[in-house]
């Protein structure tokens, strides 16, 4: 089963108030209340059933989901089928956990997300309900029915909005009154409708700094249930949780008309509260210099960004892949560099870019660990700029180019089948007895036979890898990240070739006498002779019955020695003929346009066996009667390339490029082949 990516969520926590003590700090977190999540990277949202959630053996505490920035571990989980409860210790002494305390002793606001990784990931279609944690939820959506609890981080945003953060540094004697309770409840969710007594009693015990739900809790929080559930109520406090968080002092470099744009859209619901945090976030990052932005042409969108990068790599027609609104916003980001797009990328996902900053030395392992922080990881919460993928998406427009820009006979003469593992796939004869015959008096159809003989064919995967490295980087050199993939493209392509042409070329016990799939001698010569002895051959092949296939040939194969010969066959509409008799020779061409001619290179490279630049062949259509066939994983047989962090021993980004592939012959009497002499 494949990987599915992590899922970081939002948790509300509290870190109790300090003793006179050397004793750790405790935090405490209401990490999910078993609600939908929306991830960046899952196309729907996502609910984590938290029967099927495991912890790992040791479950860690850090900031900003940076492992090097420890504060502490995870010793008391709660999961009750409904709401997961986290408690810890402060036990690192570095300067992230001095950051941590100290800015939640100062009031800060911290979040806490909590990262989840899928082991299981179950589909509900559009409409359809599915019951998970005690509460009903219609499709489309993702259920992670198995994951493992990993890590805790504590950063500024989050993802659930059915959940909160409340760090709470020193808390006051006695329960905080429920009017404070209210007032913070309406400013980190939208609607409490869904959550019920248990769950609000859980929130309401973590506002207050305890981790034990007591009656009290449940008392208190008996009004809001009734209240959440008045539809006027909920939406006006939905409003006024949006109005809070757009109604505030932003920095010169936001963009005030989008925050007038997203507040509307808001509060008309065209999108989540989520979506909402995560632009608003992007508002008080500033923009790297390096990259032009202006207020309403949607630069710094990935499409955008892609379409930047694309124009100045100079891929070709790039109206194919882009929208005209998209390329007008790209083309004033036209020569943005490497630099640009990584820093962009960083900011968004959380690193604090100072105006006109660049890749140094100093901050290359910083930049990239935030603008990349994995092929397979989210940051929930935080940017709608996934620059893995806007590198792999572009890196694939550029492999194409390098893919096609390779002699690709081989696609346009093979049968293609689809492997849906690596084992070996075994198919039958395309000559069983399917004639139809006559229907019996008893109304009943008589099933066709497969044929006795049996093909077979093995998808393996072939890759390479190249790098984007430091020296790339702190040169702004957008060249390697284009150049790269077409090279990675051009070498899926060579492999390709070389995997069907030593198939294809290697056919001394393909095509033989005793098969009737040969021609030899002086009249094999490519011309308008040899070339009607052929068809006469491959017209007069039989099935195993000994009948006639009925089949015609549709492909005229020769190597490039003969390419001039063939199109001057099938493109001429006169012949001109010379003879020293008084006989009469038409002056009609009859081949004119009958076959379509291919021609490659490897026919005659004398690097694969059965080489020659004499023999040529009469092939049936592909599709009617392969004599060869590509097998691809799920039917693909283009090439893939991703992108991503190197290692941690090397600064730079790599990019993989691999194709799932595999090649063998099938149909002996869907071609003929002519020795030529």
């Amino acid at each position: 089963m494949s990987e599915h990516a992590p899922i970081r969520f939002a948790s509300p926590a509290t870190i109790q108030a300090g003793g006179k003590d050397s004793r750790p700090r405790r935090f405490d977190s209401t990490a999910y209340t078993g609600g939908e999540l929306r991830v960046g990277g899952y196309s729907m949202p996502v609910v984590i059933d938290l029967a099927g959630l495991k912890p790992r053996n040791s479950v860690v505490a850090n900031l900003d989901h940076d492992s090097s920035k420890r504060v502490g571990h995870i010793d008391e989980i709660e999961n009750d089928g409904k709401t997961l409860r986290l408690s810890g210790l402060v036990s690192a002494t570095g300067p992230a956990a001095m950051e941590f305390v100290g800015n939640a002793d100062g009031g800060y606001p911290w979040q806490a997300s909590v990262e989840a990784q899928p082991q299981k990931l179950e589909t509900v279609s559009a409409g359809k309900d599915v019951q998970v944690n005690g509460r009903t939820f219609q499709g489309p959506i993702y259920i992670a029915r198995k994951s493992v609890l990993s890590a805790v981080a504590f950063l500024p945003s989050g993802a659930d909005d059915s959940t909160f953060v409340a760090l709470a540094a020193s808390l006051k004697e006695g329960n905080k009154t429920m009017a404070e309770f209210q007032e913070w409840l309406n400013e980190v969710m939208a609607d409490t409708s869904e959550l019920d007594a248990a769950q609000l009693a859980n929130l309401h015990a973590t506002y207050n700094g305890r981790r034990e739900v007591t009656e009290a809790d449940l008392e208190a929080v008996g009004p809001l249930i009734t209240a959440s559930s008045d539809p006027i109520d909920v939406e006006q406090r939905r409003i006024s949780q949006i109005e809070r968080a757009c109604d505030r002092e932003w920095g010169e470099h936001a963009d005030v008309d989008k925050i007038a744009e997203l507040k509307a859209a808001a509060i008309a619901g065209t999108i989540s509260f989520s979506k909402l945090q995560n632009e608003l976030f992007a508002q008080m990052v500033p923009p790297a210099q390096t990259v032009n932005r202006s207020r309403r042409d949607n630069n710094g969108s990935p499409a955008v960004i892609e379409a930047a990068i694309c124009l100045s790599g100079g891929i070709n027609r790039p109206e194919q892949h882009f929208s005209e609104q998209v390329l007008d916003a790209a083309d004033k980001m036209r020569g943005v560099g490497l630099q640009g797009i990584l820093i962009q990328g960083a900011a968004a996902n959380g690193y604090s870019a100072r105006p006109g900053e660049r890749v140094t030395d100093g901050n290359l392992r910083e930049i990239l660990a935030y603008a990349m922080p994995g092929p397979r990881e989210i940051r929930a919460g935080f940017s709608s700029i996934n620059i893995p993928g806007i590198l792999s998406n572009t890196a694939n427009k550029f492999l194409m180019e390098g893919w096609t820009a390779v002699d690709l006979t081989s696609l346009r003469i093979s049968g293609r089948a689809s492997a849906k593992d690596f084992k070996t796939m075994t198919s039958h004869s395309l000559t069983g007895d399917f004639e139809f015959r006559k229907l019996q008096p008893t109304g009943s159809i008589e099933h066709g036979t497969l044929g006795e003989e049996t093909y077979t064919n093995k998808v393996d995967t072939y890759a390479r890898m190249l790098g984007i490295t430091r020296t790339d980087i702190i040169n702004d050199d957008l060249g390697a990240l284009t150049a790269a993939p077409r090279r990675l493209g051009r070498g899926a392509a060579l492999k390709l070739n070389d995997l069907f042409w030593t198939a294809f070329l290697n056919n001394a016990t393909f095509y033989t006498s005793g098969r009737k799939n040969v021609s030899t001698g002086g009249g094999s010569a490519l011309s308008s002779a040899g070339l009607a002895a052929a068809e006469v051959l491959f017209m007069n092949q039989t099935d195993p019955d000994g009948k006639p296939l009925g089949l015609m040939p549709s492909i005229l194969l020769v190597p490039p020695t003969l390419k001039r010969t063939a199109l001057e066959l099938m493109n001429s509409s006169l012949v001109i003929g010379s003879t020293t008799a008084d006989t009469p020779l038409p002056s009609g061409n009859t081949f004119q346009g009958a076959y379509s001619v291919e021609s490659s290179p490897y026919m005659e490279n004398a690097t694969y066996t059965g080489y020659s630049a004499a023999a040529w062949y009469l092939l049936a259509a592909p599709s009617q009667m392969p004599v060869i066939e590509i097998a691809g994983l799920n039917g693909r047989v283009e090439p893939v390339v991703e992108t991503a962090e190197a290692d941690f021993s090397t600064l730079g980004v790599q990019l993989r490029g691999y194709s799932d592939v595999g090649v063998g012959v099938k149909e002996y009497r869907g071609g003929v082949r002519s020795a030529g002499s």
